[in-house]
């Protein structure tokens, strides 16, 4: 049987790169491609990146990996609140905060390293029986034949992200467990790891600790909230892992943030909420009865002060505010949909 493509529906067309065809076609995955030629078709000079994942009814963390393979190719070059799909994770230390870049100052494209060739893996496997040991070892943990794509994820990790094997398979068992075992998920957790230099056991141990912790935090908040989401996006998680590793704050004080974040915006907003626990935490305020004996303290008259004076905030608790709209109308990202929780 013959085929050929029906006239009348070339009427209506837009560019395709001859790459995807001559270079990808066989690389890509069927998820990698969707998005990519969604991209194309709709928005290619400013992706509208929520508008794709409803259309594809995709998660937008999962979205983020399947466009990292065209960031990581040269298809698609990563710019500041352009074309990419999610802020980067924050890391998890006390003195760090969401990197916010001016809008005069353009983010430098990725400059991604090259896919080692077929023949190129086979030289590293003759002269390092350790990478062997490595993909057979990774097609157990992850159940499946990793193939070309999986043998470049895991050899990059190894040669180019500078994650020892050990390492490697630290990481590759923590993905197995909350069931994120595609490639994009995996190259990207293992880059994140390089940049962080997660390169010993004892390191891998830290965070796939704090990553766990989140997790549960996590549960228990979106419990409180009303959220339906099972798991956080990847930047969700690097903010929740801040909020109780970095600086010890308790479910019910994150949910307290969401209670002040859902008073002054309808979307929810991990980026407000992380400007109200910033500054509890300057301010040395804990549990939520610190949280109360400052709101009593700001919204108690001058004029009608008792004898006894109420508990007294300390001039920098005085001077700091977490209503900022104007940082609202900066910062609102993400569209889940969430209810407070009603009082018994």
């Amino acid at each position: 049987m013959k085929y050929k493509i029906n006239p009348t529906e070339l009427d209506s067309s837009f560019r395709v790169p001859s790459s995807l065809v001559d270079k990808h076609i066989r690389l890509a995955n069927e998820h990698q491609l969707k998005v990519l030629l969604w991209i194309l078709r709709n928005s290619p000079e400013n992706p509208d990146i929520e508008k794709m994942c409803k259309a594809l009814k995709m998660n937008k963390d999962d979205a983020a990996d399947y466009l990292q393979y065209w960031v990581l190719t040269g298809v698609i070059i990563a710019q500041d609140g352009q074309s990419e799909p999610t802020p980067a994770p924050v890391q998890e230390t006390a003195a760090s905060t969401p990197a916010t870049v001016p809008a005069t100052k353009a983010a430098a494209p990725v400059i991604a390293p090259s896919k080692p060739s077929s023949v190129e893996i086979a030289q590293r496997i003759k002269e390092s029986p350790i990478i062997g040991n490595l993909f057979r070892e990774a097609q157990v943990k992850l159940g499946k034949t990793i193939g070309y794509e999986g043998q470049c994820t895991l050899l990059m990790m190894h040669d180019y992200d500078g994650l020892p094997v050990e390492v490697i398979y630290m990481l590759l068992d923590y993905c197995v467990s909350i069931g994120k075992t595609h490639n994009n998920y995996i190259a990207a957790t293992g880059r994140n790891w390089g940049e962080c230099e997660i390169d010993t056991i004892e390191k891998a141990a830290e965070r796939i600790s704090a990553l766990r912790t989140a997790d549960r935090v996590w549960k228990d908040f979106a419990a409180l909230a009303g959220i339906t989401n099972p798991k956080p996006t990847t930047t969700q998680t690097a903010y929740i892992s801040r909020w109780c590793n970095s600086w010890g704050f308790s479910t019910d004080m994150i949910y307290l943030a969401y209670e002040e974040m859902a008073d002054h915006t309808q979307k929810l907003s991990f980026a407000y909420m992380d400007k109200v626990l910033e500054s509890w935490h300057k301010d040395a305020i804990k549990t939520p009865e610190d949280v109360r004996a400052l709101k009593a303290a700001k919204s108690t008259p001058v004029s009608k002060k008792a004898d006894t004076p109420a508990p007294k905030a300390s001039k920098k608790q005085s001077d700091t505010s977490y209503d900022i709209d104007a940082f609202t109308k900066n910062t609102v990202s993400g569209n889940l949909r969430y209810e407070r929780k009603k009082k018994a």
